[in-house]
Formats: C-alpha cells, structure tokens, sequence
C-alpha cells in the first residue's frame, strides 16, 4: 500500500508530537515538498562535533510502498501530491538514510551510515513522529534528526504562509 512500509516495527526510539493548525492534506503536501527539497539540496544538519571534526552530513529519503521505498525525486514528489489531493493519508511513513563523508583536502571518505525510518500520523490538529533507528553508528541523535526535519517542514509551511508545527512533546534516547 502506497505511503505505508508494511513492516514498520512496533517498538521505537524517538517519539514526537506536534500541534498545527492546518489541514492534514495541506500538511503533508508541504511535508513531501520539504523531504523533496532535502534530497535535492544534499544539505543535512551541523552539529559541533561534525565541523570540529570535518564531517559533512547528507540526508536521502524515500517514500513507503509496501515493502519497498521510492526516492522522492521531482516525479515521485508529483506523484505523491496527486495522491494526497485526491484524499490524504492517516500515516505516511519514509526511509531517512543518514549520510556521512570525512572531508580531508577537499577529498570526501564516506564513513557509514544510519538507516532510521519514520511515521508520520496525522490527526486534525496534531503530527505524531515516531522514529525507528534501523543500523548505523547512531552519529546524528534521534532529537536532533527530528529537529531538523521540523525546522525543514515549518521553512515549507512558512513559504506558504501557513501556521508552523509546535511541539508538544519528545521522548529521544
């Protein structure tokens, strides 16, 4: 089923909770935007310890269908804003690959990756995000993917001078 990874696991390690005042099919038409946008920019979050020690982070995220995912590339964002406008989706669920490289004279070394997947829930006033860390090294915390992809969303829901996500509530490791 498309939006929906049928083998999303029960237990997960970050949770958070967002009040908006938008409609869900508004919502997540943003949303896809600015997970679109995040691909096609290849800038992902600066913390302290990743310029302290020349880490560059980029982040690549693909849509559920079923048992797979599909990049959210220009046609997969189309594709997707169709389907929302025709009827929006209780939970939309994504594959959020965190990428690393080592940059030393311009040279970039990949180290390895985290693999996290994520699921949105929408209600009429309120996001739930759960976040499910696959594999990696867990170099990027939980809290801080989730911030990052929250200032991306509200940068989207403010290019349409909607009303941001507020936070009400997030439980990371």
């Amino acid at each position: 089923m498309f939006g929906i990874y049928e083998n999303f696991p029960e237990i997960y390690q970050g949770i958070a909770r967002f009040s908006h005042a938008t409609s869900p099919k508004k919502l997540q038409r943003v949303l896809i935007q600015s997970l679109h946008r995040i691909n096609r920019n290849n800038d992902g979050p600066s913390l302290p310890e990743f310029t302290q020690y020349n880490i560059e982070v980029e982040l690549e995220l693909g849509i559920a269908d079923g048992l797979t995912f599909n990049y959210i590339d220009k046609e997969m964002s189309r594709d997707c804003q169709e389907r929302i406008r025709r009827n929006p989706f209780p939970t939309l669920d994504f594959l959020c690959i965190v990428r690393y490289y080592a940059v030393q004279k311009k040279r970039r070394s990949p180290l390895r990756f985290d693999y996290h997947m994520l699921r949105f829930s929408f209600s009429e006033n309120e996001v739930e995000l759960q976040v499910y860390h696959e594999r990696g090294t867990r170099r990027l915390p939980i809290d801080e993917l989730v911030n990052f992809l929250t200032e991306r969303i509200n940068r989207g829901l403010a290019r349409k001078k909607l009303s941001p996500l507020e936070m009400s509530h997030m439980r990371a490791p």
